[in-house]
């Protein structure tokens, strides 16, 4: 009996013996070499790997590993490759061959759409900075009703491989806030310091603090609703038929971005989501905050169809006794591409004395679209679908409208007045942007209102150039 317990143990302790004799059978990763870089910095690249030297090879961490070097903007593909150790069957050295895209972009060009016109930009964009990674921007705006200019450095990696930080500095300056409001003379100057942090793959938060300088001024043919915001907000002034007002704010900025879209151009699948929220810092001479979220989800369908929901969601308020409501120049404004189609562009909700948009400080817009399969030459640079908009702008604050009659207008939020419209649409990317086309047909539209504080400007067919930049 005990010769049979004796061999049972043998038995069970043989395959621990056979292991110990022949090593743990893992293969070890003894060095990581990437070939193929000329203007990328190792350091750079090496900060990117889930596989690490000294490690065991693991197929699931340099799968991690190419995706992320594949997403960097200076990185065109990352091929991997594993070379046997001499002499040392349990080693290898992994193989890292990059194919560089270029890093540095400059780019001047012009843009359209109904509620700017004409517009022309210029920008230079160096994503790998002296080979740092890090991201320079540099870009100028101007159009009918204003100008712009804008700097920008980004470093990706401070103090951690989940700390980014971006320094901005801004100018601003417009006579109108959209082609069909009422004149507004406004100079901005912004400095802005800004960190974030990457909670997972494709999820980061943002932390900052900007200081902004603001003038407004409003001329004799100023409507009462910026007449009133004008002289009773920051420091107020008045000079014959003008008056103005500048204030000084400090603000603070948080937000969330998580984006798992499968490309950033014409995505096929995945989610994109933003949540930011901006106030001015108590004490700051006018006193505000800012709550908004932006939704575009993604999903494929049988037959090569595409389903996209976009939805866009801001509200905003002054809090404190010393701010009336919300800048002006801080309200949303609805109607044309960008939330409900068919319906002429920022035309839609409160119109102030004059009987222009004056905008809101609710802001909610959905658009549903339905694309259709194209052959796959197309893909790349053209999407044609159906679509279903719905959305409109509120003011919920103590902003007084009237008509012509004296009588007061509510612009509070309704079911009711959530305008919707029905049609096609197409997008075509071309050298100066993205060509966006679309014909609508109102569904529920005012366009016949005797009042025309309430009257609805149609417009189906609508085209805007290069306006997503």
């Amino acid at each position: 009996m005990r010769y049979v317990v004796l061999l049972a143990f043998l038995l069970a302790l043989m395959p621990s013996l056979l292991q110990a004799q022949a090593g743990d059978g893992r293969i070890y990763v003894r060095r990581i070499e990437f070939l193929g870089t000329d203007q990328i910095n190792d350091d750079v690249l090496r900060r990117e790997l889930s596989q690490l030297e000294g490690t065991h090879i693991n197929t699931v961490a340099l799968e991690q590993s190419r995706l992320r070097l594949e997403r960097l903007p200076y990185v065109e593909r990352a091929q991997m490759a594993q070379r046997p150790v001499k002499d040392s069957p349990d080693q290898v050295d992994v193989l890292i061959t990059i194919t560089e895209a270029p890093a540095r972009e400059y780019r001047v060009g012009g843009a359209y759409s109904e509620s700017l016109r004409v517009s022309g930009y210029a920008f230079f964009i160096d994503e790998n900075l002296f080979g740092t990674g890090q991201r320079f921007l540099a870009r100028v705006e101007a159009s009918e009703f204003h100008t712009a200019a804008q700097l920008s450095h980004t470093d990706h990696f401070v103090g951690s491989n989940r700390i980014s930080r971006t320094i901005a500095l801004s100018s601003r300056r417009f006579d109108q806030l959209t082609a069909d409001t009422t004149e507004l003379d406004g100079d901005l100057a912004r400095a802005g310091l800004e960190f974030g942090y990457q909670v997972a793959e494709r999820q980061a938060v943002h932390l900052g603090l900007a200081l902004q300088d603001t003038e407004l001024t409003t001329g004799p043919l100023a409507s009462s609703q910026l007449e009133n915001w004008v002289r009773n907000n920051g420091n107020p002034a008045v000079q014959g038929n003008e008056s103005s007002t500048d204030y000084l704010i400090a603000e603070i900025m948080i937000g969330w971005h998580h984006d798992t879209r499968d490309k950033k151009v014409f995505p096929n699948a995945g989610v994109e989501q933003l949540l930011s929220l901006k106030a001015a810092v108590p004490g700051s001479e006018i006193e505000y905050y800012a709550i908004n979220y932006k939704l575009s989800k993604y999903w494929h369908l049988n037959g090569g169809w595409t389903a996209k929901i976009k939805t866009n969601l801001g509200f905003g308020a002054k809090y404190g006794s010393k701010t009336s409501s919300l800048a002006p120049n801080l309200n949303w404004f609805a109607g044309g591409p960008d939330s409900v189609r068919g319906y002429r562009e920022n035309r839609l909700g409160p119109k102030d004395s004059l009987g222009n948009p004056y905008g809101g400080n609710l802001n909610f817009s959905t658009q549903f679209e339905l694309m259709m399969p194209l052959p796959k030459k197309w893909q790349k640079h053209t999407r044609i679908g159906l679509f279903y908009d719905i959305g409109n702008v509120f003011s919920t604050e103590n902003v007084s409208f009237q008509d012509d009659d004296g009588q007061s207008l509510d612009y509070t939020f309704k079911m009711s007045e959530l305008r919707q419209s029905a049609g096609v649409a197409a997008q075509i990317l071309i050298p100066i942007g993205l060509l966006r086309l679309s014909y609508g047909v109102p569904l529920n539209a005012e366009d016949n209102n005797s009042n025309r504080f309430l009257r609805d400007d149609i417009e189906r067919f609508q085209i805007a150039i290069g306006v997503e930049f």
